[in-house]
């Protein structure tokens, strides 16, 4: 029977506050350190998904401090019991200078957020029925939520006026999903 928590591939949500969850994040993050001659401190875990393969596959999204400095790093973590093995697959940075869920400027021209910006454009023209037409990103935020929340503050063309709009584009990357929760038009006084 399918479990109402299963998304693509298998993978399902775990509780991200579990012990079991958090000694396997802290066991990536010594791990890293391990093979980096680094020096990480783990910090919390923010989301946990597993999927079952031979053993278990967890996705973990973690927070680590880099000196002062928080970051979030994605890992995964291939566990198999019955040959007591625990194995760290990936273990790579996915966001700098984390405000503990707060929502921080991020640079607005990279081709990421440029991509998340034409995607709101083409989500909002397929949902509306509308022809809106991307022209450029004017300003980009995001928060770390389960994934990464991306607040974007664009330029999009309504026949001959352009006009600037607001979107908020939800982002997990390990099932593979972005969502456009919000798209408005902005009142700007040009």
């Amino acid at each position: 029977m399918a479990s109402a928590t299963v998304t693509s591939g298998g993978i399902t949500d775990v509780p991200a506050n579990s012990v079991e969850i958090e000694n396997l994040a802290r066991f990536a993050v010594d791990d890293y350190n391990k093979k980096q001659n680094a020096v990480l401190e783990f910090v919390r875990v923010i989301s946990a998904k597993k999927q079952d393969v031979s053993g278990v596959l967890y996705y973990i999204t973690l927070e680590a401090k880099d000196g002062e400095t928080k970051n979030v790093y994605e890992t995964k973590v291939w566990v198999r019991e019955w040959l007591n093995s625990k194995e760290v697959l990936e273990f790579k940075l996915v966001s700098t200078d984390t405000k503990g869920g707060g929502v921080s400027d991020v640079p607005s021209d990279t081709a990421h957020i440029e991509n998340l910006a034409r995607f709101a454009v083409d989500q909002y023209n397929k949902n509306q029925n509308a022809n809106l037409e991307f022209v450029r990103v004017i300003d980009a935020k995001e928060q770390v939520v389960e994934g990464f929340m991306y607040y974007i503050t664009l330029e999009a063309k309504d026949g001959e006026s352009t006009n600037v709009y607001e979107a908020k584009v939800w982002e997990r990357s390990w099932i593979n999903s972005t969502e456009l929760l919000d798209f408005k038009p902005v009142d700007v006084a040009l």
